[in-house]
């Protein structure tokens, strides 16, 4: 079983994460998603998770104005779930998504940018079959 933890010493001016949930908590919650999509479809590929890039993330970290984000599921595909998709989008302090952006365009004006993500790759093309969240 993989069970990866991060440590070190930390000092008080270090960004710590806040804390997630118990892994029990997550185990249970993973558990109960094959249980549901199993009676659906008894393909064992189905989709368990989604592998999101740090990179990604932070891209989203850079609408400081926005308060959340929103992950809404989609399909490439509406015949096919294992086109599963994860779109994220920033979400304003009056919980509307952020659907686009001004950008400066290089010629000193500006240009409308979207801001609605789709770069999370499905698991089972990217997982950890070793960890607790993914087993049966």
């Amino acid at each position: 079983m993989n069970n990866q933890t991060i440590s070190g010493e930390t000092t008080l001016t270090d960004n710590v994460p806040s804390p997630g949930i118990p892994e029990s908590v997550g185990t249970g919650y993973t558990a109960n998603w094959r249980t549901y999509i199993s009676g659906i479809d008894p393909d064992p590929n189905y989709i368990r998770a989604f592998n999101i890039p740090m990179e990604d993330i932070a891209s989203l970290a850079d609408f400081t104005k926005c308060t959340s984000v929103r992950a809404y599921l989609g399909m490439a595909n509406s015949t096919d779930v294992s086109t599963l998709k994860l779109v994220l989008v920033p979400v304003d302090a009056n919980n509307l998504d952020v659907l686009s952006t001004e950008v400066p365009d290089g010629s000193g004006g500006f240009v409308e940018q979207s801001s609605i993500y789709d770069f999370s790759t499905p698991c089972p093309q990217l997982c950890d079959i070793d960890s607790p969240l993914f087993e049966d």
